[in-house]
């Protein structure tokens, strides 16, 4: 083997025996001149000894990250493909669909670090394709991205976003998006859970939709149902999807708050499509504002889903204050009984950090809150044990008890 990056002696036992991906720049001790950012290198001990392949950027205080611990593998096109179709076909049956119509299945098919495929999203609607690319080594193989998902999966589009600052991290200036393969439709549908749903690939948040919280709307619809709630207030709403699954288990009152006029407008054509539009009006205004305007104790159930308010770990405390003043307003207006459903979708909050933000919360509304249910992402954005860094969205689930 050649170009071998060498890791120092206390870091690599570590390393070797934890298999987080991540390799940081201090554990490097020794990587050869002419490695190129972006190539997928052997990685060793002092000795010697490989133990892990690697994207490597110099670019990055994360030098390398691993792709495979298994030193013989031939890392080329063909080891690509064939990793992609298996984790496909593993996904495809923790979600039950695997024998879904192929333009029906919706889902995440890579996730980066946690599918050993660094900084690679690939998200499907159907039979189209919309690929993410955050990293370097994810940036310098588009083209191989490309013929993979035609060959598996013989799409009819394939569109990128890479429209994302944490590329800046890995020395990418540019945040590419747009057509990579076939054509959009000017109106492009998905079906959920029985519901029709429009989305925006082209210009909506993250890939156009969130496949991440597909379980969250079916567990609102679950207890939305179970305490017969009447009256929601879904903040955050951006496209309507929640309102969809509450208005379907019997709210007939659903307020829809976003600041974003573009995904107000899917919303209500969501609401229309799915024909409940009397049940969900839509305001285009600021949260914290409509939020303060509501009287308290009025509302049967909230949903607060806002996007990441910490970005870089620098700003946790900001970020503990912004939630914690949120939830606070939140938890005056609910009736007694009523259920809180908030998210938090930042890596840098811990769970035991915001169950601490929630309990001042209550504690500052001077509240009784009980915790019902823990919501995570679906099962296709789930992440290793030895990668805890690819957890991001938590969802509680609380009622208001006085």
């Amino acid at each position: 083997m050649n170009k071998i990056v060498t890791i120092n002696a206390a870091r690599a036992r570590k390393i070797i025996k934890n298999r987080h991906p991540w390799i940081f720049s201090g554990a490097v001790k020794n990587a050869p001149s002419d490695v190129e950012p972006g190539d997928i290198v052997p990685v060793a001990d002092e000795p010697g000894k490989v133990f892990a392949q690697a994207a490597y950027n110099l670019n990055s205080d994360i030098r390398l990250r691993v792709i495979s611990w298994t030193p013989s593998a031939e890392i080329n096109e063909n080891w690509f493909g064939k990793h992609i179709k298996k984790v496909t076909e593993n996904k495809e049956c923790i979600l039950g669909i695997k024998n879904f119509p192929e333009n029906k299945k919706n889902y995440r098919v890579i996730y980066a670090e946690s599918d050993n495929l660094p900084g690679l999203i690939i998200d499907r609607y159907g039979l189209v394709f919309v690929v993410q690319l955050q990293t370097l080594f994810a940036d310098k193989n588009r083209d191989l991205w490309v013929d993979i998902i035609k060959k598996l999966f013989n799409p009819v589009a394939i569109y990128e976003r890479s429209d994302v600052e944490v590329r800046k991290k890995e020395g990418l200036k540019d945040l590419p998006s747009g057509i990579l393969y076939g054509a959009l439709s000017e109106n492009f549908f998905i079906e959920e859970s029985s519901f029709k749903i429009k989305i925006d690939i082209a210009c909506g948040q993250k890939t156009g939709y969130f496949l991440d919280l597909h379980i969250a709307r079916k567990r609102i619809e679950h207890w939305c149902k179970i305490l017969d709630v009447k009256y929601l207030q879904n903040y955050f709403g951006y496209t309507g999807s929640f309102n969809l699954y509450a208005a379907r288990s019997g709210a007939e009152k659903i307020e829809h708050i976003d600041s974003s006029q573009p995904a107000n407008d899917l919303a209500k054509e969501n609401a229309k499509i799915n024909n409940f539009a009397k049940n969900i009006s839509v305001f285009t205004v600021d949260a914290f504002n409509h939020l303060e305007k509501t009287e308290n104790e009025t509302v049967e159930a909230i949903i607060l889903d806002p996007p990441s308010f910490v970005k870089e770990r620098a700003k946790i405390k900001n970020a503990m204050e912004g939630y914690k003043r949120l939830n606070s307003i939140a938890i005056k207006k609910l009736k007694p009984g009523g259920l809180l459903f908030t998210f938090s979708c930042s890596s840098y909050i811990s769970e035991e950090d915001f169950q601490r933000v929630l309990f001042q919360a209550a504690s500052v509304s001077g509240c009784e809150m009980k915790i019902i249910e823990k919501i995570g992402v679906s099962p296709d954005h789930s992440c290793p044990l030895n990668f805890p860094d690819g957890r991001y969205l938590q969802g509680w689930v609380l009622q208001k008890i006085s």
